[in-house]
């Protein structure tokens, strides 16, 4: 009996020896420690992404818009937005894009050799966990990528995505006829663009409107 009870044992070692050399059936590549595999959306490199979120878990793709891509990581969401109305998407209080992020970031933006765009970046106000943001506006159309529930965005992060929207940005707005466009009027200056609609109050970063949270309070004029 206790002869039988010894080989049952080998036996029992050398399946478990064999399960951890070969894996689990159903495991491929590392199961569940694996990043999602780029590029997202059709576009965003991987090696872009996973400095800033870490490990990807899961990638949301708008079906409707210009571009809309939510990228999950370990330590933050990573959001690209592409739009062929900055003014309705990014500005506030009645303001253009332009004066709205002038506004936030206390400067005109990085102008972009060969282009009419100008790049906007700044890092959010929350003490704890702030997050970061970054902006090409062109015209009337715009592309903006942040982080939503940083663990440890920084001033590099903002950094960061100012050169992705800059790589990112000419790619998903080609072609799009808004580039060439006036950025839309600023309230109380009937002078500056033409009459637009209102902007929503409190716009919200979703696939179907392409507005996009800004963590900055902007100023009213």
């Amino acid at each position: 009996m206790q002869k039988s009870l010894n080989g049952g044992s080998r036996k029992f070692v050398r399946l478990a020896l064999v399960l951890i050399a070969v894996g689990v059936p159903g495991c491929v590549s590392g199961c569940s420690g694996d990043s999602v595999a780029g590029p997202y959306c059709g576009l965003i490199a991987e090696e872009d992404v996973s400095p800033i979120v870490g490990r990807v878990t899961e990638v949301e793709e708008g079906v409707s818009g210009v571009f809309y891509c939510s990228i999950e990581g370990e330590r933050a969401v990573l959001v690209a937005s592409g739009t062929d109305d900055s003014w309705v998407s990014f500005g506030r209080y009645g303001n253009n894009a332009f004066t709205t992020l002038e506004a936030i970031t206390g400067g005109e933006g990085r102008e972009v050799p060969g282009t009419d765009a100008r790049v906007f970046s700044y890092l959010g106000p929350t003490p704890n966990h702030p997050d970061a943001y970054a902006y090409w506006l062109e015209g009337r159309a715009g592309f903006a990528m942040y982080t939503v529930i940083a663990e440890d965005a920084d001033e590099s992060t903002a950094a960061a995505l100012e050169e992705l929207v800059i790589k990112y940005a000419p790619q998903v707005l080609d072609g799009v006829a808004s580039r060439t466009e006036d950025p839309g009027r600023n309230r109380d200056d009937p002078a500056t663009g033409t009459p637009s609609p209102e902007p929503s109050a409190a716009p919200t970063a979703d696939s179907s409107s392409g507005a996009v949270p800004m963590s900055t309070e902007s100023p009213e004029h």
